[in-house]
């Protein structure tokens, strides 16, 4: 079994979702300075409409760093200007090395990822749909998704996969102690992959990580088809706003 497929269909499936993010990111926030005409007002907007998902993001970062040992310090919510940025939540901590705070910085990615493969599994039953694909292709989806929109609360689901998927990614101040701790996780995978390719582990290694992968991609997957949903709305949205604001002859 080659992984590498499964590998390549999970990256780009993260890449896209990721890419699409700071998309839709950038859209709301034009679409609230376009309607209000006032950047503090379009910021809180913004800042509430993602609420959910900023406090996951800033209460994961406490969470790893006291699990890691770590001091932690102030920890604050709301939008604040720093600079040419907007910072909507904090906490300070301590620094504990670059392994250490690598993983601080990568906690709202994580956190963020169990709740998609929670809401995508446990609520929508993505599983079914992988299960489909595999029996009857694209029809047998297709027909599978009509279970979807019969879900309870289908929209408030659908809420929190937008509001998490849209504040999970690493803010920039997250992403400084990444580059010493790619270079041990690099090397890292590079002895899992060796060691992968040693016959008597090849089977059982593999079994485990292509089910893992195929996991992750499926609630990925699912996560981004709605994120394509919401941001074609944002979109009509925003040009109808554009239409309605130009002016009349």
């Amino acid at each position: 079994m080659s992984l590498l497929p499964r590998f390549l269909t999970f990256a780009l499936t993260l890449i896209l979702m990721l890419v699409l993010s700071r998309w839709i990111n950038r859209r709301v926030q034009i679409i609230g300075l376009r309607v209000s005409g006032d950047s503090n007002v379009a910021v809180m907007v913004y800042y509430l409409l993602m609420f959910p998902g900023i406090v996951l993001h800033e209460l994961s970062h406490l969470v790893v760093a006291q699990l890691l040992g770590l001091k932690v310090g102030k920890f604050a919510l709301g939008p604040k200007m720093r600079r040419n940025a907007i910072e909507l939540g904090s906490v300070t901590v301590s620094s504990g090395g670059h392994v250490r705070d690598s993983l601080v910085g990568l906690a709202p990615f994580i956190a963020g990822t169990a709740v998609l493969l929670l809401i995508s599994y446990f609520v929508f039953d993505v599983g079914a749909l992988g299960q489909a694909w595999v029996q009857g292709g694209w029809n047998a989806v297709l027909g599978a998704t009509e279970n979807l929109v019969r879900v309870p609360d289908v929209w408030l689901w659908a809420y929190l996969i937008f509001v998490v998927s849209n504040s999970m990614t690493p803010s920039p101040s997250d992403r400084e102690p990444w580059t010493v701790a790619g270079i041990y996780l690099g090397i890292t995978l590079l002895l899992v992959w060796v060691l992968g390719g040693l016959p008597a582990l090849t089977d059982i290694l593999q079994n485990q990580v292509a089910g893992g992968l195929q996991v992750l991609t499926l609630a990925f997957l699912f996560t981004l088809v709605t994120n394509v949903v919401i941001a074609l709305i944002l979109w009509l949205v925003d040009a109808l706003v554009i239409e309605a604001q130009r002016p009349r002859r």
